[in-house]
């Protein structure tokens, strides 16, 4: 029986991850690290200096320009308490500046829905990160500003629900009420206040929010084969110094560069690198502005989307969780496999990371690896909720990240997985993508939201369709195994067949992971599978008969529209083939 076509190994590779050399990343990191790298800043510069002319060193063709973004520095932040003590905070990128905003302080726990109709009129002090869609929940429940309580360290945030600059349909949604985070124990000193009736604070905030150029590079090595490359991408901008986010991963990038371009001539595909600003401080401002302007190309020439974030740091022991959209989960479950020897579970990708191109049907394998094994503390708790692991240090997003709480023979054995997967993704005749998989996710989720529609909507047609596209690309992965293991494929067949498998992203990405517009970015909160399908969930608790049951269900019909026609084309592309 041939094993599956994801499978694939590659004969450069042992000798590639052989090559890996922790000595040349952590040079990386120092001289990355070294400068604090805020979006736009001299020393962010210098960094890009470093990539620059480390890439041109390895014969990349390199582009590098200035870039127009609303980038957001956070500069002060503390709590004035009633006698004039204050309490030293760290406010947030996109917060409002305040001179002193004063109001009283009600706790509203972590910030429940039910709880935060308590805020009005007051400042909300609440048990979380300062994630976006807290702060946004806050501000729409009439909070006039947010306390944000972390545990032993303050975590640098961006509130803004907004991916990439604004544009006039969604600038509304700029933050309009500030807000900061105190450690435990000072948040455990506003407590006492409020249960003692002097609860009247006053929140000072300053965040220098403007249009500002940012750096953006690309590096192109070409392919010998295809026209298609690999796109690998890490952001460069950091929180302070950012020995491990981002400069371990920007080490490990040039390392993968420098070893694929001594094998320049024996890459099937290109590989593209690129390095964002703009993450920390402009939310995927950098990535963003890439998918707007280079929209048409990424669509005709981008196989698939490599990430990196946050590699190296000192425990990160655990591969088990990983992320990527669904059809390439089977490749880096493998990967991680054949490298590590762990077992690891792909899970389908949170809207985080420099995930910007859903929406042109590019998929994406990655972005964290090594994670910290699961410990029992808020932090983990709360990472756990954010990015479905466990895996971030406590120095995540805080001045304490540096190079100290680097190890590199950790950061070597990230950056072999990362090379594994790079050469596969160049390399295999076959793109490793496993569409069955994608298919019986879309299976999943209609199944699962018809039974929710308890018979008030059916789901009907869109099952048929999901099953009709699982029967078709369970055969189809069984045509490219059976290609695979043929030494007599050639390459007009090997063409054809890696065009559908591109077209099946096309289509199958952008229905899972956008909410249904390609050319408009979807908001930074949570975008749940077949976004559009998942009022559903809400019919049973609706008056029948209700005008409000019968405009969901009028939205859910053209919903379920939109996911019919969408599996009805993918299932034309298998057609077009003769699968």
């Amino acid at each position: 029986m041939s094993r599956p076509h994801w499978q694939y190994r590659e004969p450069l590779e042992p000798d590639l991850i052989a090559q890996v050399s922790a000595d040349e990343l952590m040079g990386h990191v120092h001289a990355i690290a070294r400068w604090e790298r805020e979006s736009g800043t001299p020393g962010e510069a210098r960094a890009y200096d470093h990539l620059e002319a480390a890439l041109k060193g390895y014969g990349y063709a390199v582009e590098r320009r200035e870039i127009d973004a609303l980038i957001s520095l956070p500069q002060e932040g503390r709590v004035v308490l009633p006698g004039g003590a204050a309490v030293e905070g760290l406010t947030h990128a996109f917060s409002p500046s305040t001179e002193g905003l004063e109001a009283e302080v009600v706790d509203v726990g972590d910030g429940e829905p039910a709880d935060l109709v308590r805020a009005r009129g007051k400042i909300a002090l609440l048990d979380s990160l300062a994630t976006p869609g807290k702060a946004w929940a806050a501000q729409e429940a009439g909070a006039l500003g947010e306390i944000f309580v972390n545990r032993d360290h303050l975590h640098n945030m961006i509130v803004t629900t907004i991916w990439g600059t604004p544009d006039p349909e969604t600038a509304w949604r700029m933050p309009r009420t500030p807000c900061l985070s105190v450690r435990r124990a000072d948040g455990e000193r506003i407590r006492a206040l409020v249960r003692e009736g002097r609860g009247r604070v006053t929140l000072v905030t300053r965040v220098r929010t403007g249009w500002r150029p940012i750096p953006h590079l690309t590096a192109d090595l070409d392919g010998a084969v295809e026209d298609r490359f690999v796109l690998f991408s890490g952001h460069v901008d950091a929180w302070h110094h950012g020995a491990m986010d981002n400069g371990t991963a920007n080490a490990t990038m040039l390392e993968v560069a420098r070893l694929l371009a001594a094998r320049r001539s024996q890459l099937r595909r290109g590989l593209r690198l690129a390095f964002w600003s703009g993450h920390s401080h402009g939310r995927y401002a950098g990535s963003a502005w890439y998918a707007d302007h280079a929209w048409p190309e990424l669509h005709r020439r981008c196989a698939v989307h490599l990430n990196i974030d946050s590699t190296g740091a000192r425990g990160a022991t655990d591969y088990s969780v990983l992320h990527a959209t669904e059809e390439v989960q089977s490749f880096v479950e493998a990967v991680v496999h054949d490298v590590t020897g762990q077992t690891a579970r792909a899970r389908r990708f949170p809207r985080a990371g420099d995930q910007s191109f859903w929406g042109i049907g590019i998929p994406s394998a990655l972005m964290s690896l090594s994670g910290i094994p699961r410990q029992d503390t808020d932090l983990s708790r709360w990472m756990e909720r954010l990015f479905g692991s466990a895996g971030f240090p406590w120095w995540w997003h805080t001045r304490e990240d540096t190079i100290d709480k680097i190890d590199p023979a950790i950061l070597a054995l990230d950056t072999r997985v990362y090379v594994a997967a790079a050469i596969r993704l160049v390399n295999a005749p076959l793109l490793p993508f496993d569409h069955a998989r994608a298919a019986r996710s879309v299976l999943a989720t209609v199944e699962e939201l018809g039974r929710a529609a308890e018979g008030r909507w059916d789901a009907g047609p869109a099952i048929e369709a999901a099953r009709a596209l699982v029967a078709r690309t369970e055969a189809f992965g069984r045509t490219l195994a059976a290609a695979a293991a043929d030494p007599a494929l050639d390459g007009g067949r090997t063409e054809r067949l890696n065009r559908a498998l591109v077209a099946l992203s096309r289509i199958l990405v952008p229905l899972c992971y956008t909410t249904g517009d390609r050319f408009h970015h979807d908001l930074a909160l949570p975008v749940p599978p077949l976004a559009g399908l998942q009022r559903a969930r809400e019919l049973s608790r609706l008056e029948p008969a209700s005008d409000a049951l019968r405009l969901a269900v009028a939205a859910l019909v053209r919903e379920r529209n939109r996911v019919v026609h969408a599996l009805d084309e993918a299932l034309g592309v298998l057609d077009a083939l003769g699968s």
